[in-house]
């Protein structure tokens, strides 16, 4: 069996189909926004519940964003060092990167496990009166997103093991 290339394959798609639907929530999120400002400028009459919509909607595309990103290279980094070290070095320095990212990712994931596990079972919401959003999907986004970010890491990983330094990484 062959092992996946992270640049393309179900990683790939899986992460660009969550990048689409980011772009989509994005889009409904900016409908609201202007509802919201066009109803209180105009008529007087705002879009109840917005502001708690938008707060936890930003969180939600940005965890839906991150395994895309990392998948494509587009986290941030600089190659002021990475430049100037020989193959091995390079191979060390992807090492680590992906690894410190492995890291990152499995800790907000273990550390919203609890929260997300506590949210679906009291039902959390967040605001009060008109308009009450649920708040535990949106945890429940970001521990899994977190899950696939450090998946991808891993994959990374792997392949800048397999690589040994190239110069540059293959393009996504």
């Amino acid at each position: 069996m062959q092992k996946e290339n992270i640049s393309a394959g179900p990683t790939q798609r899986l992460t660009q189909a969550l990048n689409s639907l980011a772009a989509v929530w994005l889009v409904s999120l900016a409908v609201i926004i202007l509802y919201d400002v066009v109803g209180r400028g105009v008529f007087d009459a705002p879009f109840l519940g917005a502001h708690e919509i938008i707060g936890n909607s930003v969180v939600g595309i940005l965890f839906l964003q991150i395994p895309n990103a990392v998948r494509s290279g587009g986290m941030a980094r600089t190659t002021l060092i990475y430049d100037k070290v020989g193959p091995l070095g390079r191979a060390g320095i992807s090492g680590l990167a992906n690894l410190a990212g492995v890291i990152f990712f499995t800790a907000i994931a273990v550390g919203g496990w609890g929260d997300m596990v506590t949210g679906w079972r009291i039902g959390e919401y967040e605001g009060i009166g008109a308009l009450e959003v649920p708040v535990y999907p949106i945890r429940t986004l970001t521990v899994f997103m977190s899950v696939l970010a450090a998946f991808v890491y891993l994959l990374l990983l792997r392949d800048a093991l397999r690589r040994r330094g190239e110069k540059h990484p293959p393009a996504a």
